[in-house]
């Protein structure tokens, strides 16, 4: 037995797996098929029709109501020499079909694709119980195209058989236009598609719209006199706005110019515009931080009126007679101002030639203040009674006090006891 698992287990799996697989292949394609499940929540209601050509039941043909499909048709048959069709109804879709319900067996594509236009009526009518029956009076067959025409009258018949005589001969030899033509619309068909799968996916909320309107409707038509009122109102506002015509054709008269200028400004804001971004991307941070900044800036506010009551308030009563007299002052400086402005703005470039310092080794004024500041206290280091005695050092040179007659008369006299110069004038 183990040896037969090992030989042929495989096989086994793959026999259970292919069959699992059918099922729920099969399932899919029923559930797919429409095929009607036992315990599904329906309920029936029955229309017999005049005639029924072309309708093939169990294909899932639909039972629509204003355009949404509300349960599908399940069977036909022969009651008395009518169709009596049977429709499965969705509760949750349909709650109730009323005895005054239309049927109408339409086709839903070029190909005859039959399906039930319902009208499912609305009180006083009573619903109708399950298994209830729409009369043949209130249903309708489809129409086949020599119906149509038997029931035009010979004069109607003659001029509909001249037009398609003539779209017959106005589309001969034209095939290649007209297939061309109809690629040309597959875009168009493909976006229709599209709308239509919206709509089919709208299909609640279409339900639920028309069920509003219908209370809308309802609502309205018990509030007549707030209705006439509204629209004398509005009757009135528009005779108020008709009296004031020329007005009005004045102001339109001035738009063009306002659209204009309204332009004008847009484009003259426009660099604005790109300005204001990175400006606004510049505050951010500061924006970002001022909650805080404020939070901190509470206690302050908080200890702020105290100082400013009892502080500053009576510090600018008592400055008060000061400014007063200042302002004669402050009038004549203000005429000097312009001068001072420029004699400071030259002292301002003397402190700053003073205080540059060049790059390199050669030293700015600075350096050599500080030496010219120690040489001066070297001078007047010297003091006696009297005060600061300045000292100096004068070197000359004996062939400088010969050239110099003046010199070379007066020093003889001055530093007869000093030799000076031997062999000299000295």
């Amino acid at each position: 037995m183990k040896r037969a698992l090992r030989t042929y287990g495989r096989f086994v799996v793959a026999i259970i797996f292919l069959a699992i697989f059918g099922l729920v292949a099969g399932g899919y394609i029923l559930i797919n098929q429409r095929i009607s499940v036992p315990f599904d929540d329906r309920y029936t209601v029955y229309a017999d029709l005049s005639s029924a050509s072309g309708l093939a039941p169990g294909l899932g043909q639909a039972v629509n109501v204003a355009g949404v499909r509300v349960g599908q048709i399940s069977g036909s048959r022969i009651v008395g020499g009518r169709a009596r069709i049977a429709m499965e109804i969705d509760p949750a879709e349909l709650p109730k079909v009323y005895e005054n319900a239309q049927a109408e067996l339409v086709a839903d594509t070029p190909l005859k694709d039959l399906v039930i236009e319902l009208g499912p009526g609305r009180p006083p009518a009573d619903p109708l119980p399950d298994g209830g029956l729409i009369s043949v009076a209130n249903t309708s067959p489809p129409i086949d195209s020599d119906e149509l025409t038997n029931a035009l009258d010979a004069d109607t018949r003659g001029y509909f058989n001249l037009l398609i005589n003539g779209f017959a001969e106005g589309t001969r030899g034209r095939g290649e236009d007209l297939n061309q033509l109809l690629r040309a619309l597959g875009p168009t068909a493909e976006q229709i598609e599209e709308i239509t799968t919206a709509l089919a996916e709208r299909r609640t909320e279409l339900k639920r719209l028309v069920g509003n309107l219908a209370v809308l409707t309802k609502a309205a038509a018990t509030k007549d006199g707030e209705i006439a009122s509204v629209v004398e109102t509005a009757n009135a506002t528009l005779e108020a706005v008709a009296g004031q015509e020329a007005n009005l054709v004045a102001t339109l008269d001035r738009l063009p110019g306002t659209l204009s200028t309204i332009r004008t400004s847009l484009v003259d804001a426009r660099e604005f515009a790109d300005e204001l971004r990175p400006t606004l991307a510049v505050l951010q941070p500061a924006v970002e931080r001022l909650p805080q900044a404020l939070r901190d800036v509470a206690p302050l506010v908080e200890a702020a009126p105290p100082i400013l009551r009892d502080r500053l308030r009576p510090l600018v009563r008592e400055t008060q007679p000061l400014l007063r007299d200042l302002a004669p002052t402050t009038a004549a400086l203000s005429v000097q101002t312009p001068d001072l402005s420029r004699a400071f703005q030259v002292l301002t470039y003397t402190v700053n030639s003073l205080a540059f310092n060049p790059e390199g080794s050669d030293e700015g004024y600075l350096y050599w203040l500080a030496w010219f500041l120690h040489n001066a206290a070297s001078v007047g280091s010297v003091q006696d009674a009297q005060g600061a005695a300045t000292r100096g050092l004068a070197l000359f040179s004996c062939d400088a006090l010969a050239a110099d007659t003046l010199l070379n008369t007066l020093l003889p006299l001055v530093l007869s006891d000093i030799p000076v110069c031997p062999g000299g004038g000295a």
